[in-house]
């Protein structure tokens, strides 16, 4: 999905559960970025096999297995894309500790 779409996305998510307010619009657009940089990475981590444990040679020479960067990398981008989603109502815990007379 574009940037864009997410935007949509999200935005009619967050109307749909009655806390959309404008003065989210940047938070929106972050988290939006965030979907389509995971979208991006998941695709380069298919691309290049999908393998959870990638070979590494270290100064010596020597190869060893680590973790995959790209998983690493998919990690850091799930936690914020959770924290943006906290930040717009839009996991179940955070929609309750909304309060909606703050908003206003």
């Amino acid at each position: 999905m574009t940037e864009r779409g997410y935007q949509t996305d999200i935005r009619r998510k967050c109307e749909a559960l009655g806390v959309w307010r404008n003065e989210f619009d940047r938070t929106l657009k972050r988290l939006a970025k965030i979907y389509t940089r995971i979208d991006t990475v998941e695709e380069l981590f298919i691309k290049n096999g999908s393998q959870f444990l990638v070979a590494h040679k270290n100064n010596k020479g020597e190869t060893n297995p680590i973790r995959n960067p790209y998983i690493a990398e998919l990690d850091l981008l799930y936690e914020q894309a959770l924290t943006y989603e906290k930040e717009l109502g839009l996991t179940a815990a955070a929609l309750k500790k909304i309060n909606e007379t703050a908003l206003h």
